[in-house]
């Protein structure tokens, strides 16, 4: 039906939040090497979250984001991560 997703609005979709994970990365990055937080604190709730926006950076190429319904919550473990850190900045 209508919710099927051509191969190209796929990837398309894929290339979007391989960016904007990316982007938020960077913002991770800056904000971690800013308040001295050491990477391998797995106990702190940001590196956590990091790390969530890593495995998706990572894998979005993966057949685990091959349909609509994982890039979505992928969009929005995203847009959490953005709010929350410009919530912390």
């Amino acid at each position: 039906g209508s919710e099927e997703m051509s191969k190209y609005e796929i990837n398309f979709e894929r290339e979007i939040l391989r960016e904007k994970s990316a982007g938020i990365l960077a913002d991770f990055d800056r904000y971690l090497e800013d308040n001295n937080i050491d990477y391998d604190d797995t106990k702190n709730p940001i590196i956590l979250l990091e790390r969530a926006i890593t495995e998706i950076y990572r894998n979005i190429f993966k057949p685990e984001y091959d349909n609509m319904i994982s890039l979505k919550e992928a969009n929005a473990k995203l847009d959490l991560a953005t709010e929350i850190l410009n919530k912390l900045s």
